[in-house]
């Protein structure tokens, strides 16, 4: 019944969610700037693509703890968490290094990204995000590797100039209910004529997440946290703008909470895990001339990881550490070769360092077994590619279209099989058009190719992953889907719709098979090009602004993913999920209701049968309640947030630990020396 409920609702008044972050006291903007669609600044409304921002404001209301629960609640976005400490997006039924995921316009997907979840997203502070830009369906040409079905980009916030030297300097501080959560953050920034910078750090200490009804606490759950950040903008005249940004966060003592519980492990814990991340951008305009832009960029990231595991009983500790560097440079030119013809055409490349191993400590750190570590140590991996993509516009016609091609170069040193080297590569092209049918109407369509180059994870993968055991595999393609899809976009004075319908062809996507062999009480697999699929679905999302000052907002996303190949469900496809919201809002108080509802999922995979995290025939559905209450001074911004008020007990699909339990958040906000 809410199922039904809600799709008549999101089919008649329904009004987008990403929208309604938007709304003002008069009229809906939904003319919002996007960039990471085409790669330039254009609005939501002209794009041939489904496309979703998140603003800062909508982050802070519902007081998100990491990056991928601020996710919780967007149409055609997933969330799911091995642990507390995790959360991987699910971007139209796939995750993992099939999901693209930039920080700032540059990749955070690297050569060890594996297949299925993983928690590197929860790497990039949510307390600097200002905005994150989503499109669904399309973003090989645009960014490259891993966007089989669309890209997620995480944007920073950006620094302004000011005519009058301003100093802001802040506090931040964060509570959460029965010691799960302690949140501290100072902050300080500077406006000036040719000068902004901002610095700032984060401690947090996460305790045992409570879980709802007669869960209780999930034990050992809690992890601690600290980061910091800084960037400088320049403008060095001309017209020629420098940024200069590093961040760094570090998770420490972070659990595999159904490792203990599910898996007999006396120690199964991360410590540290941890990212940096530096880069220069340069960006030069023009005011005549076909050119209209340059942009240049280079990046190092690094992420480590350090792991501990010992099952009950056993005399061995086993330490495992990988750590991939990162080094990444690139250019762009903008040109316009007329008033209706513009293009953004450029190179990318990026290069990863792999280093890998793993000890074997019986019974004490003096009796070590020195082995090969999950991934071959010393293995690089260069992604070279070009790229180019064109607008055009012609009164109520917005047409795109681009390409890319991506040569890839994996050099792997394994010690039992020696030096390895394959350069997968591929070619792909996007298009799409979007048309005005009147002033409030657009509707649009789009072909998308995407791809995913088989990485380090994929070719030389060799232990124990979650539940199974891999070995190595070199002889692998590119996976490939095509997407299409066809949308409107509906903007009036106090109602706001979009809705798409959208499918995916997936072939010669990698598959895990089983050897036959156990080792260590683990099935092994290694990975073939067999497997093809689909996936297709409906996304439906808006606002109606019911009177001054008050909002209804829903969104709901329906998905359909199966194997061509196996003639069974595709693996871990998220089940019906759908949000409704009520908003109340005023010059400083703010106050609202989140209802968020997952449908069951029982339609299962082999692998999601044999997953312990999957409940035998399926997970639950589960309806929760959430609330916030915020206030605003000129210095000072206090949130109050209730989670779960139902209390309900609830585990998003895939997931090794379930939701928070009821409980209260509190946020306060300081600002001193705040000069306008």
């Amino acid at each position: 019944m809410v199922k039904f409920l809600t799709i008549v609702f999101v089919a008649t008044v329904s009004v987008s969610n990403t929208f309604a972050q938007q709304v003002t006291d008069s009229v809906v903007q939904m003319d919002q700037i996007t960039v990471t669609a085409s790669r330039k600044a254009r609005a939501i409304l002209s794009t041939p693509f489904a496309v979703d921002i998140l603003q800062r404001n909508a982050i802070d209301k519902q007081v998100s703890r990491t990056v991928p629960e601020a996710l919780i609640g967007m149409p055609g976005v997933f969330i799911q968490k091995t642990n507390h400490a995790g959360g991987s997006p699910f971007v139209r039924g796939l995750t993992g290094n099939q999901s693209l995921i930039l920080v700032d316009g540059i990749r955070l997907n690297n050569s060890i990204f594996r297949y299925g979840p993983n928690q590197y997203m929860t790497l990039v502070d949510p307390l600097i995000v200002d905005r994150i830009e989503v499109v669904k369906g399309t973003g090989s040409v645009q960014y490259g590797s891993d966007a089989m079905t669309g890209v997620i980009n995480i944007m920073t916030r950006e620094l302004s100039f000011s005519d009058k030297n301003k100093w802001t300097e802040s506090v931040q501080s964060r509570v959460t209910e029965t010691g799960m959560e302690t949140t501290w953050r100072p902050e300080i920034s500077y406006q000036g004529k040719r000068i902004a910078f901002s610095i700032g750090a984060d401690t947090k200490n996460f305790g045992n997440l409570k879980g709802g009804d007669s869960t209780g606490f999930q034990v050992p759950s809690g992890y601690n946290e600290k980061a910091f950040d800084a960037k400088l903008k320049l403008d060095l005249g001309k017209n020629w703008i420098v940024t200069l940004a590093n961040q760094w966060l570090e998770q420490q003592d972070v659990p595999v909470y159904h490792k203990y519980k599910l898996e007999n492990f006396a120690v199964n814990t991360s410590d540290p895990i941890s990212r940096g991340f530096s880069y220069t951008k340069i960006k030069k305009t023009y005011s005549r001339g076909i050119v209209n832009e340059l942009n240049f960029f280079g990046a190092r990231q690094f992420i480590k990881e350090s792991r501990y595991s010992q099952k009950k009983g056993s005399p061995t500790t086993r330490f495992e550490r990988d750590a991939i560097e990162t080094f990444s440079f690139g250019g762009e030119v903008n040109t316009q070769f007329s008033k209706h013809w513009e293009a953004n055409s450029g190179i990318e490349l990026y290069r990863d360092e792999v280093r890998s191993f793993r000890n074997d400590y019986v019974n004490t750190r003096m009796d070590v077994a020195n082995k090969r570590g999950l991934y071959p140590d010393n293995s690089s991996y260069t992604n070279l590619a070009v790229y180019s993509i064109h607008h055009l516009q012609f009164n109520k016609l917005t047409i795109e279209a681009g390409a890319r091609f991506n040569q890839c170069n994996a050099s792997i040193k394994d010690q039992t099989l020696g030096k390895i080297a394959i350069k997968p590569g591929a070619l792909v092209f996007q298009g799409g058009i979007n048309y005005q049918l009147s002033k409030k109407l657009y509707v649009y369509a789009n072909m998308s190719e995407g791809f995913r180059a088989p990485n380090i994870d994929d070719l030389g993968t060799l232990g124990i992953v979650d539940f199974r055991y891999e070995q190595p595999a070199y002889n692998l393609e590119p996976e490939r889907s095509l997407n299409l899809e066809t949308g409107i976009k509906f903007l009036g004075k106090k109602t706001v719709f979009s809705g798409s319908i959208f499918r995916t062809n997936l072939s010669g996507l990698i598959t895990r098979i089983k050897t036959g062999e156990v080792i260590s009480g683990y099935d092994v697999y290694t990975k073939v090009n067999v497997d093809k699929g689909f996936v297709k679905g409906w996304e439906a999302q808006g606002q109606v602004k019911l009177f001054k000052g008050l909002s209804l907002q829903a969104s709901a996303t329906s998905l359909f993913g199966e194997s061509v190949t196996k003639a069974q469900p595709l693996r871990r496809i998220p089940p019906f999920n759908s949000r409704i919201a009520l908003e109340y809002r005023n010059k400083r108080f703010s106050s609202g209701l989140n209802f968020d509802h997952a449908s069951p999922q029982r339609r299962l995979e082999a692998g999601d049968k044999s997953d312990n995290r999957i409940p035998i025939g399926g997970t639950p559905g589960f309806n929760i309640l959430n609330s916030y209450f915020s206030y605003e001074t000129s210095n000072v911004i206090t949130r109050l947030y209730v989670s779960n008020i139902l209390n309900t007990d609830y585990r998003t699909h895939g997931s090794g630990i379930n939701g928070m339990g009821r409980a209260v958040s509190l946020t306060t906000i300081i600002q001193f020396n705040q000069f306008k």
